[in-house]
Formats: C-alpha cells, structure tokens, sequence
C-alpha cells in the first residue's frame, strides 16, 4: 500500500515537472517517531510573560523575567511567549492574508516565484535540494515594505493593499517585539541592554519565511523542514492550532511543542548562541506534517547588520573553565557561506566557526 500512494501525483507542490509522493520520501535515518500532535505533558519548552513589560517603567518583576528568559535559552534554546504586545487582529489578519495567497491557483503563485540568484519570493517546495525534499510551500521575503509590494503586485496586481499592508504591519510589529526580546537577554546577562540592539538598525538581512504544509498521504516519510538549527540571530515563530514543530533535547529524544493560543514560539539562532560563547543555545528542530490539516507557520528572523562583528564579549568568558569557543566573524561572511550552501543540515552552519571540536 505504502508504493502505491508513492506513486501518486501531488498537484499542490508541483510548480514544474510533476512529482508524486516518492519524490518527497526522505532518508530513512529522517522518518519521523512520533506525530504532528504527540505531546509529552510536563516536557515541553517554558512558557513567559511579557505582561507589564513592555511599555514605559518596567515592572518590579522585569530582573526575575529576564533571568527566567536566559535560563530557558540556556537549556531549551526555546521559550513561548504569550502577553507579547502584538494586537490579535495584526496576527489573524496576516494568517488570513497569507492562507489566501496559498489557496490560489498555481499559476498565480507563481507569477511571484523566487528567482535562481536570490532565495526570495514563492516556490513549490525547493526542487533545487534534489532529495529530501521539503513537504511545504514557501514564501520568503525581506523586512523591506518596497519588497513586499513589489512581490503581491505581481501576484495580486492593483489589488494587492489588503496582503502588502498585512505584512508590513506584522514585521514591523514582529520587528519591536524581537529588540525588546534582545534588551531582556542582555539584561538577564549582566550585558548592557544595547548590547545587541545596537546591531539592528539595519534590515537588510532580516527576513520572513512562510511555510504551508498540506495534508500529506505518508507523512511517517515524510518532513516538512529537515533537522537544522536556525543560522540567524533570534526567531519569532508563529504557528497555528496544528501541532507539527518538534525540537530535540539534549538527550537527542525528540519533543512535540504544544501550539498555544495567541502566542509566539521564540528561538536562539546560530549567531547568538557564538556571540554568548555558547551560553545561549541554538537547538536542532525539524517541522513534521500529518494527513489531515493543512498547517501555517510563519517564522521571523532577526538579523544584524551586514558588518555587525559576531565576537562574545569578554565578561561571559568568566575564567579559564570557559574558554572562548567561537572565532569572530561578521554577520555579513556568515551570511555569504549560508547563500553557497543553500541548505543548513543540523548545526553545520554554525560548527565551522568552532575553535575545536
């Protein structure tokens, strides 16, 4: 039975040459143990609350909230955020924006493809990986409000308002949220609260990337995203009701994250975990689908400006037990190595950077 559905066209992702299922089979060493919504109870990421810290004098709690957001990036590399500040209607206004621009028809879509020189735009899957594909469209597109015109007027022509303006609001908003993300870590680590901020008037490398899963017929084969840890700074996921994001503990065991309402998933990237000489930590995850529900996730990474130097500062290389573990690089030639390898596989990107194994 398992051959015969392998065989079966997938329309939804086939924006050239038609693929079937098998196209889509990953490495066996990749299936997925365990499902789109299998949660371990008591085992999941921290939840935190920005409540009462985000606007003017922050609240008495503002030291312990900071502390309690390092400690969870020191052993998740994740945490939810919930009382994060962004209104509810700029959230469900781009989900509704974004699930009717993948509810198009694929020639549509396609009149904002993605070129072959920049990785930016719509696309079918990412037929270019050759194997292993990814079970998901994609949109990508940079914090730039001149870009995202540009794309939806391909797309939507003269009406394009609706999803420009939905968009822009929402990185704009995202963008806010992720600097006082930055100015709360800094704190919790004794660190001046600019001490990443600084780094980020620049947006030409902060991005958006929007994957939709549709149902899959053998999702036990199948991933949405393979095992890799993000390369960029800090992530501001947002995820619908449909379970599918799983990250692996350091007992190498993988864990469902349970979807919460009006939340965000936040996460560590490589550059960060270097810039704190480990002490934050950018963890492997992977986005797993299911045969049902289509599943909208929505990822916002933050990036430094071109030049920004990646080098940890030297208070969090207390004593000779803590060794400096990263050379020091730019965002810039971080980025130009990640353009050439096209697909992070693990912690790959990040382990070249390592002084030694």
């Amino acid at each position: 039975m398992a051959l015969e559905i392998e065989e079966h066209p997938v329309e939804s992702l086939s924006s050239g040459p038609k693929l079937c299922v098998k196209n889509f089979v990953w490495s066996e060493h990749e299936w997925p143990l365990i499902n789109h919504d299998d949660f371990a109870d008591g085992d999941d990421i921290p939840t935190i609350s920005l409540e009462g810290n985000l606007s003017g004098k922050p609240c008495q709690d503002y030291d312990k909230v900071c502390q309690v957001m390092v400690t969870a990036c020191e052993k998740w590399g994740f945490f939810k955020l919930v009382d994060h500040g962004v209104a509810i209607e700029t959230v469900e206004n781009v989900k509704v924006q974004l699930n009717e621009l993948f509810d198009l028809p694929m020639d549509q879509k396609l009149k904002g493809a993605r070129s072959t020189s920049l990785p930016l735009g719509y696309c079918a899957s990412n037929p270019e990986y050759g194997q292993n594909l990814p079970w998901a469209e994609i949109l990508q597109l940079l914090q730039s409000p001149q870009q995202v015109v540009a794309f939806a007027r391909k797309v939507f022509g003269d009406q394009h308002q609706p999803f420009s303006n939905a968009m822009v609001k929402y990185m704009q908003a995202l963008d806010k949220l992720g600097m006082k993300i930055f100015e709360m870590l800094a704190h919790g680590m004794g660190l001046p609260d600019d001490f990443f901020t600084k780094n980020f008037e620049e947006k030409e490398a902060t991005m958006i990337r929007v994957n939709r899963y549709p149902p899959c017929p053998l999702p036990e084969k199948c991933l949405g995203v393979g095992s890799h840890s993000d390369p960029h700074t800090l992530t501001i996921l947002l995820q619908d009701d449909v379970g599918g994001l799983q990250v692996l503990k350091s007992d190498n065991q993988w864990i469902g994250i349970r979807p919460v309402p009006n939340s965000f998933v936040i996460n560590i990237g490589d550059t960060l975990e270097a810039w704190t000489n480990g002490r934050l930590r950018s963890v492997v995850h992977r986005a797993v689908v299911n045969k049902e529900k289509h599943r909208l996730s929505v990822a916002y990474f933050l990036s430094p400006a071109t030049s920004a130097i990646i080098d940890c500062p030297p208070q969090l290389i207390e004593s000779s037990t803590n060794l400096r573990k990263y050379v020091s690089f730019t965002w810039g030639e971080f980025r130009k190595e990640l353009l050439t390898q096209k697909r992070v596989v693990g912690k790959t990107a990040l382990n070249r950077y390592l002084i030694s194994p």
